[in-house]
């Protein structure tokens, strides 16, 4: 009898046993799982910019007629800061979306300006009739701040890591000028972590 004591008491010793390494090895499981779930998603930010080569306006024109002007680049989404992450890329959300005009100060009060036509990728555009050079002549931003041509920015960036940028315009001037135009955007990135 003392023996199926001693045995009785030494199984359940057995199973108790069990128990607490069925216990914490399920407890060390679900921690290493929560830590992973916070790394599926690495989200940060990055400044994408581009200038355009310069710009001659009225070069060899007579005086009074306008300066008709086109730039073109690529705006591209390789940079130091997203560099590890362009093949894991998941959601973009540009925000701040700007033109900086540099070189303008040539403007006269008189140089109005006409038209400015943006097209991103042949197919998103802004067009501005009647746009003002000298409202941004002084270095002010020009903020293109259509959300909804911001987010067909942003995925033909996340499909194709770049995109190609057209400016055009006209500006009424007799002066001869030269001038650069930057685009800039700040991007949101949400991506899979390394």
């Amino acid at each position: 009898m003392i023996f199926i004591d001693l045995l009785l008491c030494y199984n359940f010793k057995k199973i108790y046993i069990m128990k607490n390494y069925f216990l914490v090895s399920l407890l060390f499981v679900l921690a290493l799982s929560s830590c992973k779930k916070d790394l599926v998603d690495a989200k940060f930010s990055s400044q994408l910019s581009e200038t355009s080569d310069e710009i001659v306006v009225n070069s060899g024109t007579f005086k009074g007629v306008s300066g008709n002007y086109v730039t073109e680049f690529d705006l591209d989404l390789s940079n130091p800061d997203t560099q590890d992450y362009l093949d894991r890329l998941k959601e973009i959300e540009l925000s701040d979306v700007k033109l900086q005009f540099q070189g303008l100060s040539a403007l006269n009060q008189d140089d109005t300006g006409t038209d400015l036509i943006i097209t991103i990728d042949n197919a998103v555009v802004f067009n501005f009739n009647h746009f003002k050079y000298m409202d941004v002549a002084s270095g002010q931003d020009f903020i293109l701040d259509d959300t909804q041509k911001t987010k067909q920015i942003a995925n033909y960036l996340l499909s194709n890591k770049k995109v190609h940028v057209k400016i055009q315009g006209t500006i009424p001037s007799a002066n001869q000028f030269n001038f650069y135009i930057k685009f800039l955007a700040k991007a949101d990135i949400t991506a899979k972590a390394l």
